[in-house]
């Protein structure tokens, strides 16, 4: 079952749009887990993605109600449309050496009002409509690309956000210092982060294979030689897509909840 939303932000000052999905057993005497999705238009269905295909996050929250006895409210929120605005929503750092003209000069105040207003607005917002535990052990963010480094950020940023990050094909490379003396200022051993890459991602502007792959590889030892828990899946044909991010998108369900146990569809 599907709602959506229209919402007003006011550091940001503007609306977005946000996609709940929610089981279709959904029970008010239990409590739900909630997993955020950015760019949230591509995480239920097909007609909704920008390119034509979602990540189709509905069908893995329904797996863990029925597989793995797991409560799951999923929350898509959209992101602000245009290049330029996604770039700026989605990127806490000055890009360096930028190779798109609108990628330049990049507004990171824009980035950093969005992560105030989903703490303070819109995580208010969904778990005063839902019945949705309250605390970071019990919710989660999901990102790919850009919007997978403002997922570890804000979890970082904000020590009672989310101490479960899925970052997918995350593309740190476009503001790499900074975003690693971020890490290292602000870590914090509580969080549990899982990776993933490609390792035929490219990256559109950059034209430079192995980007993805590297900056997951530098993560991955950042986050295990300081003692926080992390996983990194490596697709050995992976490319830069939806599609390919549905199909390891259970590995990161099964990350969350489980040390022994891995289910596959």
């Amino acid at each position: 079952m599907f709602e959506l939303y229209k919402l007003y932000l006011p550091i940001s000052k503007r609306e977005i749009k946000i996609e709940i999905y929610i089981p279709s057993d959904y029970d008010e005497n239990i409590l739900y887990d909630s997993l955020y999705l950015l760019d949230g238009q591509n995480a239920f269905l097909d007609s909704h993605a920008a390119f034509g295909r979602s990540i189709r996050a509905g069908s893995y929250i329904d797996f863990a109600k029925s597989e793995m006895n797991k409560n799951i409210i999923g929350i898509g929120i959209h992101n602000s449309g245009s290049d330029r605005g996604r770039v700026n929503e989605y990127s806490p750092f000055l890009i360096q050496n930028a190779k798109l003209d609108n990628w330049k000069n990049n507004d990171v105040s824009i980035c950093n009002s969005y992560c105030i207003d989903l703490m303070n607005t819109i995580i208010p917002f969904i778990e005063n409509k839902y019945n949705i535990y309250k605390n970071p052990n019990n919710r989660f963010i999901y990102g790919s690309s850009l919007a997978a480094t403002t997922a570890i950020y804000l979890a970082f940023k904000y020590p009672n956000s989310f101490n479960y990050v899925g970052a997918f094909s995350t593309a740190t490379f476009l503001f790499e210092d900074e975003f690693f003396k971020f890490l290292e200022k602000n870590k914090i051993n509580n969080k549990n982060i899982f990776l993933y890459y490609g390792k035929n991602e490219t990256s559109d502007a950059y034209k430079k294979e192995g980007l993805y792959a590297e900056q997951g590889n530098k993560l991955y030892k950042f986050f295990k030689d300081n003692n926080i828990r992390t996983k990194l899946v490596i697709s050995a044909n992976g490319i830069h897509n939806e599609e390919n991010w549905d199909n390891h998108f259970l590995d990161f369900i099964n990350f969350i909840y489980n040390d022994d146990i891995e289910y596959k569809k």
